[in-house]
């Protein structure tokens, strides 16, 4: 009876592991797309969102939306040094003339 008792407890045991690390990786998706807004901005943009009828959602992913089209996307050169270390970055270089 004692073995039969251990034998349950352990397997009980590996259940609750098992359950715990999928609840916690779920949360760890959950979190990826999650930001962290500071809270007075958050209140901020929460007043002005109720004057506006939307949400602070909509208001952030406006502005995230406006800042991506008007930031230039420019690679940082890349120094002699870099591509002697890699030659293909050589390649990169060329393949960048042609376009």
């Amino acid at each position: 009876m004692n073995n039969y008792k251990r034998f349950v407890q352990n397997q009980f045991e590996k259940a609750k592991a098992t359950a715990s690390e999928f609840i916690s990786s779920k949360s760890k998706v959950q979190e990826e797309g999650t930001i962290e807004l500071n809270p007075q901005y958050y209140v901020e943009l929460k007043a002005i969102a109720d004057i506006q009828h939307t949400t602070v959602q909509a208001i952030v992913n406006g502005i995230i939306v406006q800042h991506l089209s008007s930031a230039p996307y420019e690679s940082t050169p890349i120094s002699v040094d870099q591509k002697e270390d890699n030659p293909l970055l050589y390649l990169d270089g060329i393949c960048k003339l042609v376009d």
